[in-house]
């Protein structure tokens, strides 16, 4: 088992944290979703280590990352973040791979700075068409109410013990490991409540943003009747814009496919991996 190594750099003008395997391996840069951060990709990264440099990400607000508030965050500001953090490493066109609002960083990434992806992976990103019939103040009013309660919430983990997180977590997924449970809670422990004042999850029409991109895409789908977002429609529209778009599906999971199906998300992720880097 390799020891890894952490560290910052400054990219986008906020300082961003990440962790590194190292090695001779070409890079795999990993992305995480909503208020987790880049150690839960930690069971992934120590299945890839030993054939690949894997970066994982702390998103700003979440983990060891700034929180910056001088501007309103959107989603193409964490995109930038993603690429500032590739350039300040010095990556050479990696393979970036990411989960729900990691998957719409890495998506808005790969179509807005072409050429600096050797492949992109999306983990059930959030490819969603929606409709509302409230009016902007109505929609206004329950964002603000939504706002105070996560901003509680987050607030009563921090006054909460890990062991007692992450044995409420073991109670609630029984079939995670207990690694899993712990390394999830913590991340909720870090997050910077300041988030859910923003928009960072937001992003352009989906199917706009994938025609834009240039390089293959897996795409790793879960059951939307347990959760998951990309629906069977979703993906038949996206095939219809990129017909070499790869799919991967679970059916027997929801949204946080790699935690509840590791074993077959790590299988998906290595074949396609392998795939990748032997084209090329």
């Amino acid at each position: 088992m390799k020891k890894w190594y952490q560290g910052d750099v400054l990219a986008n003008g906020i300082r961003v944290h990440y962790y590194r395997t190292g090695g001779d391996g070409p890079p795999v840069v990993l992305c995480h979703g909503f208020t987790d951060n880049a150690l839960c990709w930690a069971p992934l990264a120590r299945v890839l280590e030993a054939e690949y440099d894997v970066i994982m990400i702390d998103a700003r607000y979440h983990g060891l990352s700034e929180a910056p508030r001088e501007t309103p965050d959107r989603a193409a500001d964490m995109a930038a973040d993603l690429i500032g953090v590739i350039d300040a490493l010095h990556l050479d066109r990696p393979v970036a791979a990411g989960h729900s609002m990691g998957a719409s960083t890495v998506f808005l990434a790969a179509a807005d700075y072409p050429g600096r992806f050797r492949a992109i992976a999306l983990e059930d990103p959030v490819w969603r068409d929606v409709a509302s019939q409230n009016s902007d103040s109505e929609r206004e009013a329950r964002r603000q109410e939504w706002v105070r309660a996560e901003r509680a919430r987050y607030a009563a983990y921090r006054t909460t013990s890990l062991d007692e997180l992450a044995a409420d977590c073991q109670v609630r997924k029984p079939d995670w490991d207990a690694s899993f449970c712990r390394i999830m809670m913590e991340a909720k422990q870090q997050l910077n409540p300041n988030v859910f004042g923003g928009s960072i999850i937001d992003q352009r029409p989906w199917r706009e943003v994938l025609a834009a991109i240039d390089c293959p895409i897996l795409l790793v789908t879960g059951n939307p009747e347990k959760g998951a977002i990309v629906t069977d429609a979703v993906y038949a529209d996206a095939a219809a814009i990129k017909p070499a778009l790869k799919r991967v599906h679970v059916p027997e999971v929801g949204h946080t496919i790699r935690f509840d199906a590791p074993g077959a998300y790590a299988a998906a992720i290595q074949a396609y991996l392998g795939a990748v880097y032997s084209s090329t």
